[in-house]
């Protein structure tokens, strides 16, 4: 019988460095481009649409609130959590990344560069405690490959 090609919740492992964090019960993430129309005399329309830019990878990973592995704990690795306060200064980014239990080979999903920036919470009255996490990164790769730029120019 052939596997299926359709991907599902049930395969998704998501990890935060090498970690699998196993909390979450809803991942998304998406790639924005800046684009600019190009107007010139004598037409009323845009002659042209012109990539500028590109925006951090916004990812946003939801779940349940585990007690003893919180926003600030969320792996062994302290990269791997949202960052204190007092440790913004020195705190380094990590990846995140969605890979296919049925093919863990091939991610489906890695952000490098990520940084995880906040997170929000709620609790009511007989309901379990959700949280959401938020985080930003640099660039995304997927079963299509890497997606950098290069010849781009770098910091030092």
């Amino acid at each position: 019988m052939a596997q299926s090609k359709v991907f599902n919740g049930a395969r998704a492992k998501i990890s935060l460095g090498n970690e699998v964090v196993g909390i979450f019960t809803n991942c998304s993430y998406g790639v924005t481009y800046d684009a600019q129309p190009v107007s010139i005399l004598g037409r009323y329309g845009p002659t042209e649409i012109a990539y500028t830019g590109a925006e951090a990878i916004n990812v946003s990973m939801s779940g349940w609130r585990v007690i003893g592995h919180g926003p600030h704990q969320m792996g062994s690795d302290p990269a791997n959590s949202v960052p204190k306060l007092q440790d913004l200064l020195h705190h380094e980014d990590t990846t995140v990344s969605i890979y296919d239990r049925q093919d863990d080979t091939t991610p489906v999903m890695v952000v490098v560069g990520f940084r995880l920036t906040g997170y929000s919470t709620s609790v009511s009255a007989r309901g379990i405690q959700e949280i959401s996490v938020t985080g930003l990164g640099l660039r995304l790769t997927d079963e299509s490959g890497d997606q950098g730029e290069p010849g781009a120019v770098d910091l030092p």
